[in-house]
């Protein structure tokens, strides 16, 4: 990055240092991400005016030809100025790096890309560009031509670079933010409805009861849905049976298509405020958007072998990504309220992505792109996602599987374990009751309240939502969670080296976890027989008293203090506890030396003075001043002089 110009060495002191976030890719590659949070609330968003899709074609009536190119990297193709680009400085292994392009994530990014992309296309009859996307259009071949070459001949012009991949070249048909434009008009993307009118019959009276939550909530929009639910409703009673005949699906194919259908499902709006509903069950993703309680599209999604055995939290933050770039089309560009079922969301979503768990950066850093506020709202308050996420359609292939593989994989193998000793902490995770219930309990989902959660694992509610399963193992954060019957083996190997509690706990806390660890580390090192038979036998060393002097003023103490911010000047004979106090506004040794000067005046020559190592009294003046006046200076630590001090507290 540093040699393609995207980075540059940074050596001076900067305002920001932000967290750098390393993933490794499927293929062992690694992806170098900025970390911009805390810098996205300083940044001032310069708010550029976004066009909308109804802006877009009325620029292009009657058109009957089609093309549609991509800007690759976009972000990466407009330059940061010097101020700006110190403001992106991040730390790595190798030291300070600041980005010189754009990076990804930024909250401003957007804002700025729309702009270069409407200045670089300008003037151009027949061009419509949102976002990376931009859209060639003509009523007749010739036209359209004559349009996409000017775009090309523009995009070198500016030096926009295009992505050859997601070139769409003379199409009659061609879809563009959700919508589907051809001579005939803009029509709603089938696939927006594809979740509904998929959707299995149920097949025993909870499935049941579940959809005609669904199809209850959305009735409101659908004109004589209630009627049509007729025959299911009477199913759910308590002397029926539960029969699904011809009478049964008929009414269910029409509730399908009545949702589906033009009434039920409103028109977006870019003016209104979009809402994105999520949900997972455990083997299913379910997703819609919604404006003013009117939905717009529905999306579901069946999880594969791998995706089932992800942890609740996980399926969760799964449904979000799922969500949002499904309905990328909707969403990208405005500020967008995700409600979801799953109250541990919210706290992961306001944490530093480089402080979160890497099992969920990869997923964290795909929702960086999107302006989103995750809220807790109860399951039975989102019935459309709930259902989605239980009658979901077959699974699609998705490169969030991947990613997410590649992380355990990454996490796993960095692991500084043994094969051997891993495959024994496998083995007693898998026997140890607790863990088992707290593996379930990740895997299923945890229970609202603490009062409701199983004793076994009570001892790790604070931190449940940090615990992955990976591998058969429990991790908390990248450390493994280490069951009971190893734990004793494990305090053994980590004092094997009989260091001390704080040394013990650091090597610790670099791989290993469980509750109250630190408590047992401790316990371990005072109870160990060879650290207790060779340690330093710090005995405390007697107090020595001071001679007595034989007279008044032969032995004397001297010292400054400060009371209420003054100094002052403490002088206390030995013999008689006699002192004076003198308040200095000057603590040089000159100004010292008069006023001892003063007072060996008038109560004669010590044969000692005793003060501390302060700079007054240590210094070259100091020491020819005894000289001349023929008296011993004794020097010493502060704390015996704290008996001067005491006289002028007493």
């Amino acid at each position: 990055m540093e040699a393609a110009g995207v980075l540059a060495k940074v050596t001076q002191p900067t305002d920001w240092v932000n967290s750098l976030v390393v993933v490794e890719k499927p293929n062992g590659k690694l992806r170098i991400c900025l970390d911009p949070k805390d810098l996205n609330q300083a940044v001032k968003r310069p708010h550029y005016a976004m066009p909308t899709l109804e802006d877009a074609l009325a620029k292009i009536p009657g058109a009957k030809y089609f093309s549609k190119l991509d800007a690759k990297a976009g972000y990466w193709q407009m330059s940061l100025s010097a101020e700006s680009s110190y403001l992106t400085t991040f730390n790595s292994p190798f030291g300070r790096y600041r980005f010189l392009r754009v990076p990804f994530g930024l909250v401003s990014s957007q804002d700025e890309f729309q702009r270069k992309i409407d200045e670089t296309f300008e003037n151009i009859p027949g061009l419509v560009g949102l976002v990376d996307d931009i859209l060639i259009a003509g009523r007749t071949k010739e036209e359209h031509d004559k349009t996409l070459k000017a775009a090309l001949d523009r995009a070198t012009e500016k030096h926009m670079k295009l992505n050859p991949d997601k070139l769409t070249i003379c199409m009659q048909e061609i879809e563009y933010f959700g919508h589907v434009i051809s001579s005939e008009g803009v029509k709603p993307d089938p696939a927006k409805v594809t979740a509904i009118v998929n959707m299995k019959p149920p097949v025993d009276k909870k499935e049941l009861e579940t959809l005609l939550g669904m199809v209850t909530y959305l009735a409101k929009f659908a004109p004589h849905l209630a009627d049509t639910m007729k025959p299911l409703r009477d199913m759910l009673k308590e002397d029926s049976d539960f029969v699904w005949d011809c009478h049964q699906q008929a009414a269910w194919d029409k509730i399908k298509s009545i949702l589906a259908s033009q009434p039920a499902l409103a028109l977006y709006d870019p003016t209104k405020k979009i809402v994105l509903q999520v949900d997972a069950s455990k083997y299913g993703l379910g997703a819609a958007i919604f404006q003013d309680h009117k939905p717009i599209a529905y999306a579901s999604k069946s999880l594969n072998k791998t995706e089932v055995n992800y942890a609740q939290i996980e399926k969760e933050l799964y449904a979000i990504v799922f969500g949002c770039e499904r309905f990328y089309q909707y969403i990208y560009g405005q500020e967008i309220l995700v409600q979801s079922d799953h109250k541990p969301l919210e706290t992961i979503m306001k944490k530093p992505l480089a402080s979160d768990c890497k099992v969920y950066q990869r997923m964290l850093l795909r929702l960086q792109k999107y302006s989103i506020k995750v809220i807790h709202v109860p399951g039975k308050q989102i019935p459309v996602a709930d259902t989605l996420s239980r009658k979901f359609l077959p699974a699609e292939p998705d490169d969030v599987t991947e990613d997410l593989d590649a992380q355990i994989h990454c996490i796993v193998k960095n692991l500084p374990v043994s094969d051997e000793r891993m495959a024994r902490i496998k083995k007693a995770t898998a026997e140890d009751q607790s863990l088992v219930t707290v593996k379930s309990y990740i895997h299923n989902g945890w229970p609202d309240t603490r009062q409701q959660c199983h004793k076994h694992a009570l001892d790790v509610w604070s931190f449940r939502d940090e615990l992955s399963v990976i591998d058969g193992m429990i991790l908390k954060g990248e450390r493994i969670f280490v069951p009971t019957a190893l734990r004793p083996q494990m305090l053994t190997k980590i004092h094997s080296s009989h260091l001390g509690v704080e040394k013990c706990l650091q090597r610790a806390r670099q791989i290993l976890f469980w509750p109250r660890m630190a408590a047992d580390i401790q316990h371990t090192v005072a109870n160990c027989t060879v650290c207790n038979e060779r340690q330093n036998s710090n005995c405390k060393e007697p107090m020595l008293p001071h001679d007595i002097p034989t007279r008044p003023w032969q032995k004397l103490a001297s010292d400054l203090l400060t009371w209420n911010s003054k100094d002052y000047l403490v002088t206390v004979d030995f013999y008689s506890r006699y002192f004076e106090i003198d308040e200095r506004a000057n603590t040089t040794s000159a100004a010292l030396i008069r006023k001892l000067s003063t007072h060996f005046s008038r109560h004669g020559i010590p044969e000692t003075l005793v003060s501390d190592n302060g700079p007054q009294f240590a210094s070259d003046d100091f020491a020819q001043f005894a000289a001349t006046w023929d008296f011993n200076h004794v020097t010493s630590s502060p704390s015996p002089m704290a008996w001067a001090k005491r006289q002028y507290r007493e």
